[in-house]
């Protein structure tokens, strides 16, 4: 089976839109609902479940996308093993990254690390946070950037920025044209919210729950993109840090409103990497070119 294949298809569940599938892989939308039709006649079960404006993988599509990422992971990390081997001056460096962080803020990063950097082979994995504390720990990868980072004796964290949480709607709903909101505007409201076991979730749960205010959980999402494909069609309001929602606040696909008193409505952000593990020559490349982009300056 092709490799791009799988990795269209994976791309395609974490962001929930054939568009943006089509641009990570540099192909048309066409040629991403051709290779997912080739798919499903080959696993001969359809692996997408299209409705409501929503894309969703099927429990066979869930199967899949878990056995074509293990398979991409493993894949990239032999590719970069023979190419290190072969040219220890070219580099390696693995990164892992929640899909609600690198593909809004640390995406211009890793483009401007590429262009500097080009005989470096640069590997970012997205996925979920508790992959990429276990990824660190064991050394299948050399850096994660996950939100609310968690000590742990083997890891080292790096403070990396400090976002925003905002109120995300669809632009029809009542608080919608709210210069501002209080807690308490979001009491009984239905809302979409991430999966229990998400730290972005943890922590609006309590936030919520320390001002107060009860809300309807009326859908669950593992990952920002499908999230906000419910708030366009007004399924519910949710929560999300502000760089998250801006490009589709631009297009007029969702209004955000921020908080009256925006101190403690932040997500703070880190980077993990293996403790007392020394440094490599890429590893420390990547660190610079965030420190001297003044990523930790909160938005």
């Amino acid at each position: 089976m092709n490799m791009d294949v799988m990795k269209t298809f994976c791309d395609l569940v974490n962001t929930g839109s054939f568009s943006k599938a089509a641009d990570a892989n540099y192909v048309s939308q066409s040629a991403v609902s051709q290779q997912l039709a080739k798919l499903e006649r080959d696993m001969g079960a359809p692996l997408i479940r299209r409705g409501g404006g929503l894309v969703a993988p099927t429990e066979a599509g869930k199967a899949f996308f878990e056995g074509a990422r293990e398979i991409i992971r493993r894949y990239e990390q032999l590719l970069g093993e023979v190419r290190s081997a072969a040219d220890s001056i070219r580099g390696v460096l693995r990164v892992g990254t929640i899909y609600s962080v690198g593909f809004y803020l640390l995406a211009p990063f890793v483009r401007q690390f590429l262009q500097a950097h080009p005989d470096v082979n640069l590997y970012v994995d997205y996925t979920r946070w508790s992959h990429i504390y276990a990824s660190v720990i064991s050394g299948e990868m050399d850096l994660g950037v996950v939100a609310f980072p968690e000590r742990h004796r083997s890891i080292e964290i790096i403070p990396l920025a400090s976002e925003e949480l905002v109120l995300a709607c669809a632009p029809g709903h009542r608080l919608a044209k709210q210069p501002t909101i209080e807690p308490s505007d979001l009491a009984g409201e239905r809302f979409i919210a991430f999966e229990k076991t998400i730290p972005t979730r943890r922590h609006i749960d309590r936030l919520l729950k320390a001002e107060k205010i009860a809300v309807n959980i009326s859908m669950e999402f593992d990952n920002v993109e499908l999230l906000k494909r419910a708030i366009e069609i007004d399924a519910g309001v949710s929560i999300l840090p502000l760089g998250n929602v801006e490009r589709e606040v631009s297009y007029g696909d969702i209004r955000f409103v921020r908080f009256k008193r925006p101190a403690k409505w932040v997500r703070p952000l880190g980077i993990l990497r293996h403790r007392g593990k020394a440094a490599s020559p890429a590893e420390k490349m990547f660190l610079t070119i965030l420190r001297d982009k003044s990523v930790a300056t909160p938005r």
